[in-house]
């Protein structure tokens, strides 16, 4: 099992490398969408490495670059993973806005079968928060 998972440590290495490169290339390129479809692949490839910090940072980067172009095919996708990861980090109701606003581009884009997708994720995080209620934080703080 030890071997399966080294395996899988070099195959994210060797992809995160070559994304990396790409990502260096649409930055000598200045190609915003190159580079924020390159950050959203490194950011799930950290989040299978459970390097959740590291690819909120990419995700957040990726979306001001994707959001500022306005292609919704772009901005929906990022935003449902930034969103489910701002959820699980305690910033849920940011988290919950972003996967609201996914769901509102697949909708508007016409996508059925990934808004439908997204909408049930929606469901599962309001009800997961309403069953979970974050501790009250102090008013003076």
């Amino acid at each position: 099992m030890s071997m399966n998972n080294s395996e899988q440590n070099d195959q994210a290495e060797e992809a995160l490398k070559q994304l990396e490169e790409r990502l260096k290339e649409c930055k000598d390129n200045d190609d915003s969408n190159g580079r924020g479809q390159t950050l959203f692949e490194m950011a799930q490839i950290e989040i299978s490495r459970e390097n959740k910090e590291g690819a909120l940072l990419m995700l957040i980067e990726a979306y001001a670059l994707v959001k500022d172009l306005g292609d919704l095919s772009y901005i929906c996708p990022i935003g449902e993973l930034l969103g489910q990861l701002l959820y699980v980090s305690g910033s849920r109701v940011e988290g919950l806005n972003m996967v609201g606003e996914s769901l509102a581009g697949l909708k508007e884009m016409g996508s059925d079968d990934e808004a439908a997708n997204t909408e049930h994720l929606l469901d599962a995080m309001i009800a997961h928060s309403l069953a979970n209620p974050l501790p009250e934080e102090d008013a003076d703080s």
